[in-house]
């Protein structure tokens, strides 16, 4: 582990046992997931609904426990420890802020409850840091003594992430943080967080399945598709030399505002979606891959290196980049 890394996870794994019409089935909703995030910086995770993205955020928290793999933290292995003394450097904000807040707990308990739980039991000393940290977001003071269902989405997400800043973390899990707004909720959000971050030091796992938003905030961005991460390099690698298929094809999906590049440029089609069956060997990208060869459905790839700190896990790709 590096001086900059400040979390590492190798090998990761999380399985889940579905109940499906015929039975029950295996869902590798993480499967064999490595890398490693810096301090200061923001690693964007995208994929489809259903790539896995949410599991491994949680389970990089321990909110979901692990099956295998490690998960390392400032240098030390926390996948089997009591979580309680590293829960106020690692925090989560949550996709559906109206989920996530207690409807019947005022805003000012809702924020003061890690500041409780944290140890801090002055009423007082409670009420001037749920002040400052509504403040700190853009709301008023007074929006304290106020339910969670008074305010707009966007306002209920700045109240999420002043409850995850209240334990003052230098981690926090972004789960698709502005996926429920509105576009210009979105972009007041993700100011937010950049200003956060600049202000606080922090670091982001940024979790979105809108790949312009992941591009706009994050340095380095990975890619993952049904458990496993398919790509993942800094993001001028991925905007300007994507290699894998799934990635090019996300990629050719965001709208251009400018009608001649949107025409010039080059479309990735892939067929069939998520739902589908997964292949029981090789790439699981395989069935919907339109570069697809004999061999890919008989050997899982690896993360290969293609440049420094761009890897992909597709040989046929990574050899034609080379070509």
């Amino acid at each position: 582990m590096t001086d900059r890394e400040l979390l590492r996870v190798e090998n990761l794994k999380k399985y889940f046992t579905a109940r499906t019409g015929g039975g029950k089935k295996l869902v590798k909703a993480v499967d064999d997931v490595s890398f490693s995030i810096n301090r200061g910086e923001t690693l964007g995770l995208v994929g489809e609904s259903g790539s896995g993205k949410t599991t491994l955020g949680r389970t990089l928290l321990r909110l979901v426990e692990p099956d295998s793999g490690k998960i390392i933290y400032r240098g030390e292995d926390i996948t089997h420890v009591n979580m309680r003394p590293y829960r106020s450097k690692m925090q989560i904000s949550f996709q559906n802020p109206a989920g996530s807040l207690d409807p019947r707990m005022r805003v000012r308990d809702v924020i003061g409850e890690g500041l409780y739980a944290a140890g801090v039991r002055d009423k007082h000393e409670v009420d001037e840091a749920v002040a400052a940290l509504l403040q700190k977001v853009g709301l008023q003071e007074t929006d304290m003594y106020r339910y969670p269902g008074e305010f707009s989405g966007g306002q209920q997400q700045r109240i999420g992430i002043a409850r995850a800043l209240a334990v003052n973390p230098e981690f926090i899990v972004c789960d698709e943080p502005v996926s429920a707004l509105d576009v210009s909720y979105q972009s007041q959000i993700i100011n937010l967080l950049e200003d956060l971050q600049e202000q606080l030091g922090l670091t982001y796992l940024f979790i979105s399945h809108d790949l312009s938003v992941v591009m706009h905030i994050s340095d380095r961005v990975g890619v993952m598709y049904l458990g496993k991460l398919v790509e993942i390099g800094s993001r001028e690698d991925i905007v300007l030399r994507p290699t894998h298929p799934y990635t090019k094809s996300l990629l050719s999906a965001i709208p251009l505002p400018d009608p001649k590049r949107s025409r010039a440029r080059e479309r990735v089609a892939i067929v069939g979606d998520l739902g589908g069956a997964v292949p029981e060997t090789g790439c699981r990208f395989c069935p919907r891959c339109p570069n697809a060869r004999p061999e890919c459905a008989q050997f899982v790839p690896e993360l290969k290196e293609l440049s420094p700190g761009h890897l992909c896990a597709c040989p046929v790709a990574a050899q034609t980049a080379e070509a």
